[in-house]
């Protein structure tokens, strides 16, 4: 599914010129200047020629796509579309969508890979992948003081350290990704992890190591029944070390705000550290 925001178009540009510029066409264009008439033969790269043709032989003209709702449109050609995120599902990621379409919105795709210490993963057929934490740690955190991305650019296990409360919980996803991206705005703004986990709060872009980058990752009503054991196990932790015999109940979106020090390294270790599925499954 491509994005609602893009748009097909065509576009020129010189085949002779050092820097290929694409310039639009449509309404407000100009209809080619001189490129597209006889006096082309003023410019300094046209083929001389004693019989001039009506217009430029090296005008170029392709089929472009490009952002709708961008104040400066890039033009992409149809022969690298592929590798636009525009074209496929990736899209729900871009800052211009997100900001229009779907601003604070945090549902999770119901194709998303989950791995146990709470990582998401969505993955396109094409093998372009992102990778961010799932609102179990959001939930938990309420908020987060700082982001420091561990790991950047090249193919491993991407790493990420959050600092909630004081504490760092140094998170890592279990399996190797080809990263070539990771969502920088986090650093400045480190609100849109929690605000929104499964959008704005992306982590990582990158590329899927076919065999090994979904390996032991789960979704569907097996990720749903997990998911809800994970809820009620974190209620037992939280009732049984602060408010022992009482009537149980949901911990408070950011619960990790009232913990302290020692219970939150605790909750750390016993929620976001494993990544071996065998003794739940």
């Amino acid at each position: 599914m491509s994005c609602p925001f893009l748009r097909e178009g065509r576009a020129r540009y010189c085949h002779a010129a050092p820097v290929r510029k694409l310039i639009l066409d449509g309404p407000g264009a100009t209809d080619g200047g001189r490129c597209a008439s006889a006096r082309y033969v003023d410019c300094v790269l046209a083929l001389k020629s004693e019989s001039p043709c009506e217009r430029c032989p090296h005008l170029e003209e392709i089929r472009v796509q490009y952002c709708g709702v961008s104040p400066i449109p890039k033009l992409v050609p149809f022969s690298d579309s592929e590798l636009s995120s525009c074209a496929s599902n990736t899209y729900r990621y871009c800052d211009s969508y997100l900001h229009i379409a779907q601003p604070h919105v945090s549902t999770p795709a119901p194709s998303l890979l989950y791995s146990q210490n709470h990582f998401w993963l969505d993955a396109e057929d094409s093998g372009l992948c992102h990778i961010g934490i799932d609102a179990f740690v959001a939930e938990i955190a309420g908020t987060v003081d700082g982001i420091t991305f561990v790991s950047s650019r090249g193919t491993h296990c991407p790493a990420v350290a959050l600092k909630v409360h004081g504490v760092e919980w140094p998170m890592n996803f279990p399996n190797p990704v080809m990263v070539q991206k990771v969502n920088g705005r986090l650093r400045s703004d480190p609100a849109r992890l929690t605000a929104d986990p499964y959008g704005a709060g992306w982590l990582f872009e990158g590329w899927e190591v076919p065999g090994r980058t979904r390996a032991g990752l789960i979704s569907g009503p097996q990720a749903a029944a997990w998911q809800s054991n994970e809820e009620e196990r974190l209620a037992r932790e939280i009732h049984e070390a602060h408010a022992p015999g009482g009537d149980g109940g949901t911990p408070v979106r950011g619960v990790a705000q009232f913990l302290s020090r020692e219970d939150l390294v605790r909750l750390f270790q016993h929620f976001f550290c494993k990544t071996d599925w065998s003794v739940e499954l």
